[in-house]
């Protein structure tokens, strides 16, 4: 695809869109007057400062926040992240739109700041934003041919690979995605119209953020992990499914030898209760106690129980599909943030206290979700719908762009929903992707685009 040369006057106009989308992506930090806090913010801060492990806790997105310690306030981070993901937006439509033009960008980054959650997912001291970014980038190192390569492989790949490396999810959504993208191109041998992704520099990208896991940790504690928590996570949704005692019930009068035997008949309904509130699962002895029974607990319920755990993580999926509103959880911090905040941030701690997080109702989704809500719904609509029309009109690039979101949205959802615990965060942090490729995809199919596109490309590469 054929980019017109970019005159200076444009050339100033790409040095100030970025840092204008990703004010944009930043703004609902500044308007609450600090980074926005989530529970599990705490856990990452202290692993940037102490770099120790916590057992239900990855490392690397603890390693990622350290990038504010040497300028003494978690603002650094806001910034890192909305700076990235503005690069990552701004690398996508270079790669996707022939006419690019400065405006289409931030007009982009302004329909995403009004019309999704991102901003608020890009605002939080957390791993989430990093689940669409990783996304989006595989998806432009399939499919982005005009981007460089150089740029590609120089700047894009790491990013990927770091927004990868940061959650567990991420890695097993990446590597879901990968094998789709490689069942599409063996695929392409059928059938011409598929889209062909290029998955070289993809794969690395994965391969790189996979490996990145394993490797922090290893510098951290001198052993090579990815998880110790996944089997004791699993146990709990297990619980919440009723799966855990329907399976206790089968084999412990039979003489099984485990602990929860005792408690089958005091686990909770949720799968949060069971590992947050008050439960067995402490007397039990909590997450590194119970990493074993969980395992052989989780493993001994799928071979006795196949068809309902099979049923139960179709419905989960399905679940979560439908929980994509902003702002799950970002309640008032008062009570649970302040000492981490006075330990590692104190210069910081009146913006902080005085934030509008910490006002004793909080922040309201309420507007804001009746109108994000059915927005997403509508793109994920039109997504499928595009695919139709790209595949008639023989684009293969916005189809695979459009094939790559749509399975990473299914996919997210399965590993959140069926292998977790469904959550409105875990999708939200995603489903802005489907607006932002379905607006993309228009563009590219829109009958005016295609033949300036054709009026643009040089005589040398074809008309």
């Amino acid at each position: 695809m054929f980019a017109a040369p970019a005159s200076p006057h444009w050339q100033g106009w790409r040095i100030l869109a970025v840092p204008a989308v990703a004010l944009l992506m930043a703004a609902p930090a500044l308007w609450n007057g600090y980074p926005l806090i989530y529970f599990d913010s705490e856990d990452y801060v202290t692993i940037s400062f102490a770099w120790e492990p916590i057992v239900y806790r990855i490392l690397t997105y603890g390693a990622f926040v350290s990038v504010a310690k040497p300028f003494g306030t978690l603002w650094a981070v806001v910034a890192a992240q909305a700076l990235i993901v503005a690069w990552v937006l701004h690398e996508a439509v270079w790669a996707w739109i022939a006419r690019y033009r400065p405006q289409v960008y931030v007009a982009l980054g302004a329909m995403l700041a009004v019309f999704t959650g991102l901003p608020w997912v890009v605002s939080q001291v957390m791993a989430d934003v990093f689940a669409g970014v990783a996304i989006l980038g595989i998806a432009v190192l399939a499919f982005g041919d005009s981007l460089p390569r150089w740029r590609r492989l120089a700047v894009l790949v790491p990013l990927t690979a770091i927004a990868i490396s940061v959650h567990m999810s991420h890695v097993a959504v990446a590597a879901g995605l990968m094998l789709v993208l490689g069942a599409i191109w063996l695929a392409t041998r059928l059938s011409l119209r598929m889209p062909r992704p290029r998955l070289g520099l993809a794969a690395l990208a994965v391969a790189l953020g996979t490996l990145l896991v394993p490797s922090v940790h290893w510098l951290a504690t001198g052993r090579a992990y990815f998880s110790e928590s996944g089997q004791v996570l699993q146990l709990a949704l297990f619980v919440q499914d009723g799966l855990a005692k329907k399976y206790l019930d089968e084999v412990c009068p039979q003489g099984a030898a485990f602990k929860m035997c005792e408690h089958k008949d005091e686990l909770p309904f949720t799968a949060d209760e069971f590992l947050w509130g008050e439960s067995p699962f402490d007397e039990l002895g909590g997450w590194k106690a119970m990493h074993d029974e969980a395992s052989a607990i989780v493993r001994g319920a799928i071979a006795t129980f196949p068809l309902d755990v099979a049923g139960a993580m179709l419905d989960n999926t399905l679940v979560q599909l439908e929980l994509i509103a902003s702002g799950e959880d970002l309640v008032p911090m008062t009570w649970h943030f302040v000492k981490t905040q006075l330990k590692y941030y104190p210069d910081d701690f009146r913006a902080f206290r005085f934030a509008r997080q910490q006002r004793h109702r909080g922040i309201s989704f309420d507007v804001i979700n009746r109108v994000q809500v059915p927005v997403a719904r509508a793109a994920e609509i039109a997504a499928l719908g595009l695919i139709v029309f790209a595949w008639r009109r023989r684009d293969r690039i916005s189809g695979g762009l459009l094939v790559a979101v749509v399975i990473a949205l299914l996919g997210n959802a399965f590993v959140c929903g069926a292998l977790s615990n469904p959550h409105d965060r875990y999708q939200s942090r995603v489903v802005w992707l489907a607006l932002f490729a379905s607006t993309v995809a228009a563009i590219r199919l829109d009958q005016r685009f295609t033949r300036r596109r054709g009026e643009l490309i040089s005589p040398a590469r074809g008309g």
